[in-house]
Order: structure tokens, then sequence, then C-alpha cells
């Protein structure tokens, strides 16, 4: 992922560009690591999906991206994201991915949402 960048729209029009799937972590920065504290995806505006984050009351300061070529990639990547940063303490988003039930996409991880 990209990142991390300050969580402000400035920053984000700088960094991320529109209309664009990809997915996104958004946390804080202590003794030079990055927290995750959400991590997620856009189906189609990543740039939008970060912005949202903007004013809602929390601990997130920072954000990293990466973008992603198609609709199922982001969710992959959430998937895979979801694996990697679910044993941390500091996560508080615990749901698994899930997705639109036209389509048939499985976790690479666990194989679930299929």
């Amino acid at each position: 992922m990209n990142g991390p960048y300050v969580l402000v729209p400035d920053k984000i029009d700088e960094n991320v560009v529109p209309n664009l799937p990809g997915n996104y972590a958004v946390g804080y920065i202590s003794e030079n690591d990055f927290i995750v504290l959400y991590a997620g995806r856009s189906e189609k505006d990543i740039n939008a999906k970060i912005k949202s984050w903007v004013y809602r009351k929390s601990d997130c300061l920072f954000f990293k991206f990466s973008i992603a070529k198609f609709q199922e990639d982001a969710f992959y990547k959430e998937c895979i994201n979801y694996h990697d940063f679910v044993g941390s303490t500091n996560l508080k988003s615990n749901k698994h991915p899930s997705h639109d039930k036209t389509v048939d996409w499985k976790c690479p991880r666990c194989g679930v949402y299929g």
C-alpha cells in the first residue's frame, strides 16, 4: 500500500485518483509504525471512501491505499488485509469482508463468501 499520508482532503486528492476501485487502511502512527484501526475497500471510488473517514470521530489520523485494477481484485485484497490484521489488538473492524451475492468471489485465504 502507498502511504501513510495525513488523513485530510488535500492529501487524499493529491495522492489518490478518484473513480477507481481500491483498498485502504486508516489508523495512526506510533513510534514510526503505522497502526491499522480499520481496513476496507471501495469497488468504485477509493478516493471518496477514504474521504468518508476525514470527519468521523476516531483515532484515525493517517491512511494508506492501493488501487485495484478490477472490483474483484479489491475484494481479494480486502480479504487478505482482514486476515493479516485480524489478530491485531488494534483492529476495530472484525467482520470478514463480504460482497454482492450476484458474484461468486471467494476469499483467497479461507474460501468463504463465494
